[in-house]
């Protein structure tokens, strides 16, 4: 399960400060998204709390194809060039349309309640007209390991944000597993940080440009890593 900071800090039973601490000496992982942290709950529990039954250090935790690039579980076929709803459930009905997960998921109606769900908890708006949508846990019967629904409103929806600004960019997530859909939001946010990207979103004409979009950003991040990398050698 995916928890905030203050989830875990509670589900711990310490201080938020402990968590933050615990994350910057390398003890457990986490990943911030709009200024808002998340953590892999279940993993920090195997890593904290490690089962004192023998059977279980027999137990193989599968793999995750984190090095899937984000422009790989994206598809023309899941960009919505324009939103027409204008409240939270409606936009998200919208971007959860049988239309475009009709062979992905097994129960469309319960992804879009978990959804909705967890945007109650809090906003997946992450300020500057942006928000990132996403059921709280994965869908293990995803038919794919993960994918992003693009979809844009011109208007703009009130969801939440903190900033008060209105959403006109909307990425819904979804993945098979925890540590796949970690990876995904570390990278999109990444992404949605280069005001470049976000300005080729807001000209896009067709949805091969969004894809377009992100397959260029995905280059850009890939040589200036490298770059990073020749020079630290």
């Amino acid at each position: 399960m995916i928890l905030t900071l203050k989830e875990l800090a509670e589900h711990l039973k310490v201080n938020e400060r402990t968590i933050l601490r615990m994350r910057e000496n390398g003890q457990i992982e986490g990943v911030k998204i709009g200024g808002q942290w998340r953590f892999n709950g279940s993993q920090i529990d195997r890593m904290l709390f490690p089962s004192a039954s023998p059977s279980d250090e027999h137990i193989v935790i599968p793999q995750s194809p984190v090095g899937i690039p984000l422009s790989r579980t994206m598809d023309e076929s899941r960009v919505i060039m324009n939103l027409h709803g204008t409240t939270i459930e409606d936009v998200i009905e919208e971007l959860t349309n049988p239309k475009i997960f009709a062979n992905l998921v097994l129960d469309i109606r319960d992804l879009q309640e978990k959804c909705i769900a967890r945007e109650r908890i809090l906003s997946t708006a992450v300020g500057n007209g942006i928000a990132v949508p996403h059921p709280r846990d994965p869908i293990p019967t995803l038919q794919m390991p993960g994918c992003i629904v693009y979809g844009y409103s011109k208007k703009g929806v009130d969801f939440n944000a903190s900033d008060g600004k209105p959403v006109h960019f909307f990425f819904l997530l979804c993945s098979q597993n925890i540590e796949l859909h970690l990876h995904m939001m570390r990278y999109l946010a990444s992404i949605l940080r280069n005001p470049q990207f976000i300005e080729a979103c807001q000209k896009a004409a067709k949805p091969a440009d969004i894809i377009k979009a992100v397959i260029e950003q995905e280059t850009v991040n890939f040589l200036h890593r490298d770059a990073e990398e020749d020079f630290e050698q």
